[in-house]
């Protein structure tokens, strides 16, 4: 698996407990799907707990990266490509794949799904129902209609911080960042795991200081290259990332996002439809619209559980751009600075 190789110098730094945990509910389940924003990590995750089971007596193994598949009906040929399987030419695919793995022990992992969530949703679950000895673990960023999900999230703090020490050090940076300007830069990066690799990377041309002024203008951080040579193009860079998820998202969901980029800080439903809504985008498609971008982790809830979301300084840039292709900036950042206006404590309503 492509990311796995290009993590092989700092390890799944943080991940553990998470490695373990999936480990676990692979024994127990036989379709899992990893879920979570782009560059958090799916992939090499999923790789790893492929390298912990490898020593288990499977018949075949094998990984399908379906991100450059986007011609629909073609899932099961990727599957069995990834299997090393010739089916027979006048048997319809999925069935001669299921008769091709029968009652065989197989470990299969399906990369990057969300170009054909329903395709692939529907040929995994077909594939661990006829075959009883299936394994599968799968990864996207959207979630797949499957029983199972394993959500992954950005690092904790500690976890981040850890990270990025362990990355600048792989990477030849001079000395590591101290235990408080780490802290900053992790909190600035929403411990997104891509981030903190293209931080680190940085972090040898540049003190923490420096890097978190960079940081502190996020559309020059969308630019900044990822340190791997070789990883897919989609993260190469954070806007090649969110690109992709853009094109992932409705066309409701892409103008939430960009609208939603004005708010610096936590915001809920209310303030978004507040803010947001207009003949082109009424309360209850923004509503839909909401429930779409936390789906897809480009908003994500506050800690404290309060019901708040926010964006990553990243993904509000991202936002920002498109904000601002669609000639609707000022007007958005107007009405938000009116709602903040409005519900100021202190201050006449």
């Amino acid at each position: 698996m492509p990311e796995l190789l290009h993590t092989r110098a700092t390890g799944l730094v943080g991940r553990d407990g998470a490695a373990a945990a999936l480990e676990a509910l692979l024994r127990e389940n036989r379709l899992i799907t990893v879920t979570g924003p782009g560059g958090v990590g799916k992939s090499a995750l999923a790789a790893e707990v492929v390298r912990r089971k490898r020593r288990e007596p499977w018949s075949a193994t094998g990984t399908a990266d379906l991100a450059a598949l986007d011609i629909s009906g073609l899932v099961p040929n990727a599957l069995a490509r990834a299997l090393r399987i010739d089916g027979d030419p006048a048997v319809p695919q999925l069935p001669a794949l299921t008769a091709a793995i029968g009652c065989r022990p197989v470990l299969l992992v399906v990369d990057t799904c969300e170009r054909q969530a329903e395709e692939c949703a529907a040929a995994l679950l077909h594939l661990v129902q006829a075959c009883p000895e299936l394994r599968v673990l799968a990864t996207s960023r959207v979630p797949l209609d499957t029983p199972v999900t394993f959500p992954l999230a950005p690092l904790a703090p500690g976890g981040a911080a850890r990270l990025l020490t362990t990355a600048a050090r792989a990477l030849g940076a001079p000395r590591d960042p101290g235990p408080e300007p780490a802290r900053r830069i992790c909190a600035a990066l929403g411990g997104l795991p891509l981030a903190l690799r293209i931080a680190a990377g940085q972090l040898k041309r540049h003190d923490a200081d420096d890097l978190l002024s960079l940081i502190g203008r996020p559309e020059r951080l969308l630019d900044l290259p990822a340190p791997m040579p070789g990883l897919p193009h989609r993260l190469r860079t954070l806007r090649a990332s969110l690109r992709w998820s853009q094109r992932l998202c409705p066309p409701g969901e892409r103008l939430l996002w960009a609208r939603a980029s004005v708010f610096t800080g936590p915001f809920n439903l209310a303030d978004t439809v507040t803010v947001c809504a207009d003949d082109r985008l009424p309360p209850d498609e923004l509503a839909r619209a909401f429930e779409g971008l936390a789906a897809h982790r480009l908003i994500t809830p506050e800690p404290s559980g309060s019901g708040a979301f926010r964006m990553t300084a990243a993904t509000r840039a991202y936002g920002k751009h498109l904000l601002e292709r669609l000639g609707e900036d000022a007007e958005f950042r107007r009405r938000c600075l009116a709602h903040c206006l409005h519900n100021a404590p202190g201050l006449p309503s």
